[in-house]
């Protein structure tokens, strides 16, 4: 078993905490613009139900007002 020292633990943890910082940077970017097209998603179901809700409203109005 090949003996580690303590300033080759040290490089190798030192560039192992930048590739982690750099892999969390990349990650929160990607959930960031996750989050902004839930957004976006979310605005159109919500406008979608509301057209129908009185889109059908409507329709029972008119019949209710075609039927008196």
């Amino acid at each position: 078993m090949a003996e580690i020292n303590v300033e080759d633990l040290d490089k190798r943890l030192a560039v192992h905490e930048k590739q982690c910082e750099e892999r969390w940077k990349t990650i929160f970017s990607r959930m960031e613009s996750q989050e902004k097209a839930l957004g976006r998603i979310e605005s159109l179901i919500i406008a979608a139900c509301g057209t129908i809700i009185i889109g059908g409203g409507s329709v029972i109005f008119t019949i209710f007002m075609m039927h008196s």
